[in-house]
């Protein structure tokens, strides 16, 4: 079974990273050959603009035919949309910054939420997820504690992801965080232990 690492470090070569290794050691868990990692620091996304925004309400909700040149700018989503459903597992990892997400995996976020692809809307309106066989697990790394305690009003990241491919239809939408990474009582490398930890937990269900 196919996994989609998007993985969302702006250096996602650095030994360092809490997000980087949550995401090597989760490589040891998948078989040899079945996981895609895409590393959105190092390609192009596509960007929600006014062009893309009107070549989107032309051919999606208008149903017209898309001149050659809107085509070729829209194939940056039209990619990402095929590889995302191709995948019956997703895994995104990024580290927390300023109490978001990084911007490039806005981006991407937003490239993948197509109706008619992977969401359609029903009859009286609402949106019904296509992808009703698709699991997530989200890696998320933050200096800080945001899971519970003073500060977990203003941890928005995992809430908006979950939203979003529940939104698609995921059967799952599980979390891992290495979170205090910064905190003293805490530290790097304890808090990427524990994550690690969550990740084999979870594994089963996130492989079934």
């Amino acid at each position: 079974m196919k996994t989609l690492i998007i993985n969302a470090h702006p250096d996602p070569h650095s030994t360092y990273s809490a997000t980087n290794r949550m995401v090597k050691h989760l490589l040891t868990k998948l078989p040899v050959g079945s996981t895609e990692i895409v590393n959105l620091a190092e390609t192009k996304q596509p960007s929600l603009d006014k062009a893309v925004l009107d070549i989107f309400i032309k051919t999606v909700f208008r149903q017209e035919q898309p001149t050659a040149e809107e085509a070729q700018h829209f194939a940056g989503i039209q990619a990402n949309v095929a590889q995302f459903k191709a995948a019956p597992r997703l895994v995104i990892a990024y580290p927390m910054y300023n109490f978001g997400i990084p911007a490039r995996l806005k981006d991407w976020i937003d490239s993948i939420v197509v109706p008619g692809e992977t969401f359609r809307y029903s009859a009286n309106g609402n949106p019904e997820g296509l992808l009703t066989t698709h699991k997530a697990l989200i890696l998320q790394a933050s200096g800080g504690v945001f899971s519970e305690g003073g500060r977990a009003a203003m941890e928005h990241t995992v809430p908006y992801l979950q939203d979003v491919l529940r939104l698609l239809g995921f059967a799952s939408v599980d979390a891992v965080r290495a979170e205090g990474t910064t905190k003293a009582i805490i530290g790097l490398d304890a808090a990427v232990a524990k994550a690690c930890a969550d990740i084999d937990a979870k594994m089963d269900v996130f492989t079934h």
